[in-house]
């Protein structure tokens, strides 16, 4: 592991300040203020402190408590978002992501499961079953909503959102489609299609609405 800065980088974890190369590594932790230059691929990947990566970002196992800017896709089997990941790529790709903090990108999300008591930010998301409940997180998530889009501190916003089986709280979106979609509370949304189950609840503003 090449690592150039103010810390200590050992047995694949890394503290301090400094920048590290990118590159295959087995476990990575970060938990200092790192930037990796380059593409990342770790077996486990696991962030607890402030990283800005220069490249994609892949990991069979994700897990991020901190701060994370990539500045390319990201890439995961399991992904965990308890703190803030920004992706200036246009995909995020994973099997399973569970974010209770805040995930953005500037493009597609797409898993098989996506489970969000969080903030959710992206074009469109795809997957087969997707739930997405936001709610203003306290500490170092609240914070950072006060300090980012005031506007939308409590409301996930996506433009379309498809998937089998949809669960939305506190969502602004364009465009809902599924064959089982379930609008709860604080959801505004311009167009949902449902090929199966339909359900609304009244302090959701919905646009047009299409039941098959």
């Amino acid at each position: 592991m090449e690592f150039s800065g103010t810390g200590t980088a050992a047995g694949g974890k890394i503290e301090g300040v400094g920048t590290v190369s990118g590159g295959y590594y087995s476990d990575l932790k970060i938990d200092g203020v790192c930037t990796v230059e380059g593409d990342l691929e770790a077996e486990s990947l696991h962030i607890n402190g402030v990283c800005t990566c220069n490249g994609n970002v892949e990991a069979k196992e994700f897990d991020c408590d901190g701060v994370l800017t990539i500045n390319g896709n990201l890439r995961a089997g399991v992904m965990d978002v308890d703190g803030v990941v920004t992706v200036k790529g246009p995909k995020i790709e994973a099997d399973r992501i569970d974010c209770d903090g805040v995930l953005s990108v500037e493009g597609e999300i797409s898993a098989d499961i996506i489970e969000a008591n969080g903030k959710l930010n992206a074009t469109e998301i795809v997957g087969d079953r997707i739930k997405i409940k936001s709610y203003w997180k306290r500490g170092l998530v609240s914070l950072l909503f006060k300090i980012g889009e005031k506007a939308n501190l409590q409301f996930s916003v996506v433009d379309l959102i498809e998937g089998t089986t949809v669960e939305l709280r506190g969502v602004r979106a364009k465009s809902v489609n599924g064959h089982d979609v379930y609008i709860r509370k604080n959801c505004n949304i311009d167009r949902v299609f449902a090929s199966g189950e339909l359900s609304i609840d009244p302090s959701s503003q919905i646009g047009e609405v299409a039941n098959a």
